[in-house]
């Protein structure tokens, strides 16, 4: 029997006193050893554990797709790293930042080492630090709403009293009426969109997904700016895949990101030009890129054009893009600005195609 060597023994007592949940495991995912710390952190003896297999750490509501990702990842690159869920013995769910590795021996992998970090403490402090931001935007929303619905309210209160003066007047004009009331529900619009938009900010709906042919959706958009596009001079091209492109997507909220940037286009191109949409599919997402001829976005304000409040226009919200960026974020995509100095603006958004897994892998006992 070989004595151990000192590189065996430094192991042992790193694994054995480390204060982070290891633990070891065969080839196929049953469970070989465990520290102290793993004890600990799970509620489980080492006797408890040993030759279990690691899907008695698996929390309910883990999709197998998540697994096999995982798995797919460690043969291809050799390690894993990210976050996942476990369950302790008792149920209780711990959030856990795991990393798993491979180990050899005389060149043969004969197993993995998951080394596991509780985040509990992080993800409070996170959720803290996000309860905190969360109030200080409701406090510029409110300072927000009061600075916009101040003029809108002053408009509305001053044609109110011209029109009830010309009402009173003996000599009534009919066409000078109709346009202060004109000049009044133009008003109460403006502030029916501005609440429209500090509403939806505030409170996203859930997502909707379904399978939706992208291609279909982007045509459908041509008919709301058809006639913005006719009077500001303004040519749409698109290039898009001649065959449907089924992608699972909340409809209405990927109509509303799409017609956003386009008037955004739109408002940028006030001697005309050309807006360009193209769509291309890539392995697991699809790529939307918007582009026009317009002036751009300037350098310093590039990196403010997803804050929200932050805008250019006299009469913006500075909403439109952070509810388009929280959006697509929903959807599990992103939306980025791309600084290209032969063009205009330039949007690329990338949306994951959420395709069904049509191959099972067998995963059971393989969960960490």
């Amino acid at each position: 029997m070989k004595e151990p060597t000192e590189k065996c023994i430094l192991f042992q007592n790193a694994f054995l006193f480390s204060s982070d949940a290891i633990i070891l495991t065969d080839l196929k995912g049953h469970i070989t050893d465990v520290n102290k710390a793993f004890c600990e952190l799970f509620g489980w003896s080492r006797d408890e554990l040993i030759n279990q297999r690691t899907s008695i750490l698996r929390a309910p509501g883990v999709e197998d797709s998540f697994y096999v990702n995982m798995w797919e990842s460690i043969e291809k690159n050799g390690e894993w790293k990210g976050e996942i869920v476990n369950k302790h013995k008792s149920g209780r769910l711990i959030p856990i930042l795991l990393s798993i590795t491979p180990i050899y021996q005389d060149g043969e992998k004969i197993g993995f080492m998951g080394i596991e970090i509780d985040m509990t403490e992080q993800l409070k402090l996170q959720e803290s630090m996000a309860r905190s931001e969360k109030l200080a935007t409701i406090g510029r929303m409110a300072a927000k709403v009061a600075h916009e619905i101040r003029n809108p309210l002053s408009s509305i209160s001053l044609n109110a009293e011209l029109l009830e003066d010309e009402i009173l007047s003996s000599a009534f004009d009919v066409d000078e009426a109709r346009s202060l009331l004109n000049s009044i529900m133009k008003e109460v619009d403006r502030l029916a969109n501005l609440t429209n938009e500090y509403l939806q900010f505030s409170r996203m709906p859930r997502l909707q997904s379904e399978d939706h042919n992208l291609c279909q959706v982007i045509e459908n958009l041509t008919v709301f700016i058809e006639s913005e596009l006719r009077n500001n001079q303004i040519e749409l091209e698109m290039d898009l895949p001649q065959n449907p492109l089924f992608v699972q997507i909340d409809k209405d909220q990927i109509h509303r990101v799409l017609l956003n940037l386009l008037r955004n286009s739109i408002e940028a191109l006030t001697r005309g030009g050309l807006i360009k949409i193209s769509v291309s599919e890539k392995v697991r997402n699809v790529e939307i890129r918007i582009s026009d001829t317009g002036p751009g976005i300037t350098s310093e304000h590039v990196d403010k054009i997803f804050e929200p409040f932050f805008t250019t226009k006299d009469l913006g919200t500075g909403l439109g893009l952070p509810l388009s960026k929280q959006m697509i974020e929903e959807h599990g995509g992103s939306i980025k600005y791309i600084n290209d100095s032969s063009q205009g603006a330039v949007f690329l958004i990338n949306l994951p195609k959420n395709a069904r897994l049509t191959e099972r892998k067998e995963i059971v006992g393989k969960s960490f």
